[in-house]
């Protein structure tokens, strides 16, 4: 819990100004998607019905072709955002909103690999079975401070001092990302099947969808801006005892 304290001093030291970032380029991109674009289809609710997974298959595909640019779209400014949002916090240079913003358009490539490298383990580790997912989450925590921090690093080396960083605390910083996951998740577990109840022809209310799309953005904009916040601290800690 000493990391989820220092990561809120943290936060609240700068909290305007990470908020003013946050509010324009992480949660309204991805609650316009959530509002503008069309859901993904559903699972088919029969399990070994061939012609229904074809069917869904094909409703998949169509789907990412109108709506997959927006999402991107989406994360790439959200990815901007917290870019922004860690170059404030990080960087040598002492830059303000606005330095920050170009600092992180300019090296953005730089920031998009390293997104990836991020994505792929951790993506696959909560697919497979959650808790690996977190861990290496945890342990790459503090890649993206020590990219905004050090604008010689590459996304690789990036990768490679986050995991020096998180070897001797790895546990607690995985108690950390634990804890948040697990109070988004609380948070958001009720609201997937009531946006989807709520968009059958039915029952479709658009003032009632608008509110739990600003609640699944808000919760998701919240733990991304967490992690972020708790990575500055390992990232801190590290850089001041020598490593």
């Amino acid at each position: 819990m000493n990391l989820l304290a220092n990561a809120w001093r943290v936060f609240r030291r700068d909290a305007d100004l990470i908020l003013r970032i946050a509010g324009p380029l992480i949660f309204l991109p991805a609650l316009a998607v959530q509002l503008l674009c069309d859901p993904l289809p559903a699972l088919p609710t029969e399990r070994g019905d061939e012609a229904a997974m074809e069917q869904w298959i094909n409703a998949v595909s169509a789907w990412g072709n109108s709506n997959a640019f927006f999402y991107v779209l989406a994360d790439l400014i959200g990815m901007i955002g917290l870019a922004t949002i860690a170059l404030l916090l990080l960087s040598p240079d002492r830059l303000t909103v606005i330095g920050s913003l170009g600092a992180a358009v300019r090296r953005l490539w730089r920031f998009v690999l390293l997104n990836l490298l991020i994505a792929i383990p951790v993506g696959l580790g909560l697919w497979l079975f959650v808790f690996p997912g977190l861990y290496f989450q945890a342990r790459l925590i503090a890649a993206l401070p020590a990219l905004a921090a050090a604008p010689e690093l590459s996304a690789a080396r990036a990768i490679g001092r986050s995991w020096r960083l998180t070897a001797k605390p790895a546990w607690a910083i995985l108690g950390a990302v634990v804890s948040l996951f697990l109070a988004q998740w609380i948070i958001v577990r009720p609201l997937f099947p009531l946006d989807t109840w709520l968009r059958q022809p039915e029952h479709e209310n658009p003032f009632l969808i608008a509110m739990v799309a600003i609640l699944l953005t808000a919760a998701t904009t919240i733990y991304n801006i967490a992690i972020l916040m708790v990575g500055t601290v390992v990232y801190r800690r590290g850089v001041n005892s020598g490593m």
